[in-house]
Order: structure tokens, then sequence, then C-alpha cells
């Protein structure tokens, strides 16, 4: 073999080496401990969160590990992907890419699969919770588990309290009940004040999430990783007869609330988007993601509000959906030992405890170690249930984010002007769905 050949393995190998003893706690980087390798240098890590809202993370990162620092680059939510591409094709890439879950199939074959040497499948399962399984492949991980941000549910306490509801409802059935009670409109139909945002697709900003948690909730999986990791759609015309009856269940449910021969209607297209009516006090209901917590406390700080599990089915186990982020090494980053042992570092309980304190104010990502969360904080309500919403948190895999928020905006709009009956409406989105599977 070449000369590049034997060093490329033999990089391969320590960092598979000191992957399994960093994982499995044989060796164990805390605040005040070294890396414990060789291994030293900059990494440049390219993300879409804000970079001042990741200032205290970095800072307490580089703080802790003497050898390894990391500097953090904002991107452009709207253009990352092509960005990353061109980066990529030029030869020019970052040594970290925080990658969300929505973007994991596109680059999948852009990425260094982390092989199950390095981080195996049982090491992985027993230190990240259920939603990060995103990230697996047949031949180990794209990306090693970072952060969550799971959907939640704001209610407005002013508003459920002054109709009476002393508790937030826990399932969906009281959940639909309590819509008329804080639903208010004009003899025209003309809504003043809304229940929940519920029924359309533009105007409600977590719209996919909330159909895709009702999918899963009545037993769909939504869209799936094949076991020939391809993506599989649970709905339409190549699914089963209890697939399509659960799918069918779930978005004629949700469609509901926006159909004025409804009694739960309370929204329709025609309003404002969601988060802005609830920070106004004309939404009873929003949903949201933890992220948001801070930024809805600064909109209005004078609002009185409180967050809880999206509601139920009347049996089952807890759930709720949400975005997980992960670190990803794209396959020519320049030093690939550095970059992973960097995401060793970045995921390890030392960093994952950080994540409450050092983006807490700002952008309130939730740790997804198993260890970390099984710590609940007595303290701060808030915490508590964010914690319990990423261990319950289920993902999905969305081969093409802008392209499948086309489809299931078109889906809503079948359903809404009656364009197409539920069963072909369901048929045409998940061949769009199948089309969009091509990577980038």
């Amino acid at each position: 073999m070449s000369n590049f050949k034997l060093i490329f393995i033999g990089i391969f190998a320590v960092a598979a080496i000191f992957g399994v003893l960093v994982f499995s706690g044989i060796i164990t980087i805390g605040a005040s401990t070294s890396t414990q390798t060789d291994v030293s240098g900059t990494v440049v890590i390219w993300g879409t969160f804000d970079s001042q809202a990741m200032t205290g993370f970095v800072q307490d990162f580089n703080t802790n590990n003497a050898k390894i620092h990391i500097t953090y680059q904002q991107k452009d939510a709207a253009t990352f992907d092509q960005t990353l591409v061109e980066a990529i094709a030029s030869g020019t890439p970052p040594d970290l890419v925080l990658l969300p879950d929505s973007l994991v199939w596109r680059f999948s074959d852009k990425l260094t699969h982390i092989p199950f040497a390095s981080l195996p499948a049982q090491t992985f399962q027993d230190t990240f919770i259920g939603a990060a399984n995103v990230f697996s492949v047949s031949d180990g991980s794209l990306a090693v588990p970072w952060a969550s941000d799971p959907l939640i549910m704001f209610y407005n306490r002013d508003l459920l309290e002054s109709v009476g509801i002393a508790q937030v409802p826990a399932t969906w059935k009281p959940f639909a009940d309590s819509i008329p009670l804080l639903t208010k409109k004009k003899s025209d139909l003309t809504l003043i004040q809304m229940g929940a945002a519920l029924g359309t697709y533009k105007n409600i900003l977590h719209a996919k999430d909330i159909i895709s948690l009702l999918f899963m909730q009545s037993g769909n999986q939504f869209v799936s990783l094949s076991a020939a990791n391809q993506p599989t759609v649970h709905f339409g015309a190549i699914a089963s007869a209890n697939e399509n009856a659960a799918a069918q269940s779930a978005i004629n449910f949700y469609t509901g609330f926006a159909s004025p021969l409804s009694q739960a209607y309370t929204w329709n297209a025609g309003e404002p988007t969601d988060r802005n009516e609830f920070t106004q006090s004309l939404l009873a209901y929003y949903f949201g993601t933890a992220s948001e917590v801070p930024l809805i406390r600064a909109q209005n700080p004078n609002l009185n509000f409180a967050i809880a599990l999206p509601p139920q089915q009347a049996s089952g186990t807890p759930m709720t959906t949400g975005h997980i982020y992960g670190f990803a090494i794209p396959k020519s980053a320049p030093n690939q030992l550095l970059s992973f042992t960097a995401t060793t570092l970045l995921s390890n309980s030392a960093s994952e405890s950080a994540l409450p304190s050092k983006l807490g104010t700002t952008l309130s990502l939730m740790p997804v170690r198993r260890d970390i969360l099984a710590e609940k904080p007595v303290s701060d309500p808030y915490l508590g249930l964010l914690y319990q919403a990423t261990l319950v948190q289920k993902t999905w895999l969305d081969p093409n984010p802008a392209g499948s928020d086309q489809v299931f905006a078109t889906l809503i709009s079948d359903l809404g002007s009656a364009f197409l009956p539920t069963d072909q409406a369901l048929s045409k989105a998940a061949a769009q769905i199948t089309a969009l599977s091509a990577k980038i």
C-alpha cells in the first residue's frame, strides 16, 4: 500500500481506540483533565445557530480543554446546505459540521461514517437518547449527537384560567374540548382570539413537526430509514392498510381545527404566524420548541405562560418530536483524527452538562446524554419538563427539508380546498416525498 493509505489507516486505528476508551468511560475527560492524547489544534465548526448565543459554550469548552480549541462560524440557514456542498467540492470544508437531523440524509455520502470500532452500537444506544438513532446507518454513525430541541406546548395561563381550565390538557380529547372555550369570533366567523394554531401550514412555524407527531402518536412511523439505507414513506400507495388508516386519522384531526364547519374551528390561513399571536396573548396554545423559551420571554416579558408536553393519545407511551443536532466530519476534512477527537470532547459528560447553563438564556438546547438527563433539576420546573421531553423525543428521516415543506404545504392545501380526498392527497404526498430522496 502507498504511504498515504498506511497513514490514513493508522489515523483511523488511533481514532478507533481512543473513541472506544472515551465513550466507554475508561478515559474520562472532564473540566480539569487533559485529553490524554497527543492530538492538539484548533477545530473550525460550521453551524446555523447564532454565533453570539454559542459564545458561552465555546468559551467554556476552550477553558476546560487545553489541547483542542474550537471556533464556531455561523452560516445562513437558508443557504447552509449549498454553502457546505461548495466548500466540500472546493476542498475547503470545516473540520466539523453542527448538522441537524433534517440534513443527515442529504449529506450522508459526503460525511465520514464513524465506524462501530470507534463508537460501538451498544455504547451509542446506552449513551444517547433514542432520537439520536437518526444519525445511525448500517456501518456506523453519521454524527456524534450533541443537543436536542424537542417540540413542546406553550400555554397562556391567564387565558386558560379565565375559562376555568385549571390544568393543561394532557391528551388530545380534552385539548379539543377546550378549544371552543378559548376561541372568540364575530358573527361572520372572524377570529379575535384563538385556542390553538392547527390545521393550516404556512402560518404555523412548526406545522411539519406537529403533523409528524400526530402521525407517530397514531402508530405511523411517518418516514424512516429502511434496512437498505433508503427513506421509506409509511403512508400512501405502498404503505399498509393500518399505516394509511393511522395517517388519515392524524391528518383529518389536524385539518379539522381550520374548518369553519367544525366545532373545533379556531385557526385559518389568514392569521399571522402562530408565535406572534401567542406572544400577543391572542393564542392560548402554541406548539414550539425548547429553544424558543428565551425568545418568547424576550418578546413579551409580561406574558404569563408555562410549558408542557404536547397532548398525547389516551393510551400509549408519551412522546414528542423535534430536532437533534450532532457533530459530523466531512470526508474531506483536513485532519480526521483531530476532528474525531473534538467530537468526543464536545459530547462527553462535562460538555453536555454545561449546555443548560451556557445556552439556557439564549438557545435553551437540551443535552442528549442519558446520564445527564437522568438527573432532573428539581429547582427549575421548566428544565425538568424539557429533560423529560428530550427523553421521549422521536425523530423521522426528512430527505429534503425545503422540498418536504412544499410537499406538506400542498397536502394541507389540497385537503383544505377539498381538491383531493384524504387517501389520494396522502398518496400524492408520499410519491413526492419519495422523489425527494436523491442525495444532494
